[in-house]
């Protein structure tokens, strides 16, 4: 259940993250702080809700990042009225890259060997 929740929630923040995002201009600074922030926020919806970690969770948040981004960065160009933004191609790879590192599946540590008994 706990994952049905955490895809509908980081789904909701996209859309709404995506509505805020295009009445800002992708210009300067904005592209790298939003992908980056997209891509953490929808990322830890899936971590901190729904205790979701893995190739799955990692697909489908850096989807819902870059989508979220795109969208953004749609509605700023005038719903395809004006230019695309350049600087949002930027945003968009930022977003999908974060969003996936953020829920990937940790990396386990190998331990030497403790065991002090001689082989055989």
């Amino acid at each position: 259940m706990r994952p049905v929740l955490a895809t509908t929630v980081a789904a909701m923040v996209a859309a709404l993250t995506a509505l805020v995002l295009g009445e800002y201009e992708f210009s300067g600074l904005v592209p790298i702080v939003a992908g980056v922030g997209v891509g953490l926020v929808i990322g830890e919806v899936f971590d901190s809700l729904g205790r979701w970690r893995g190739p799955l969770p990692a697909t489908l948040a850096a989807l819902l990042a870059g989508g979220s981004l795109a969208w953004g960065a749609w509605i700023d160009s005038g719903q395809g009225l004006e230019p695309y933004p350049p600087m949002a191609w930027l945003a968009v790879a930022l977003g999908v890259v974060t969003g996936a590192a953020r829920v990937a599946p940790r990396r386990r540590k190998h331990r030497a060997s403790t065991d002090a008994r001689a082989p055989g």
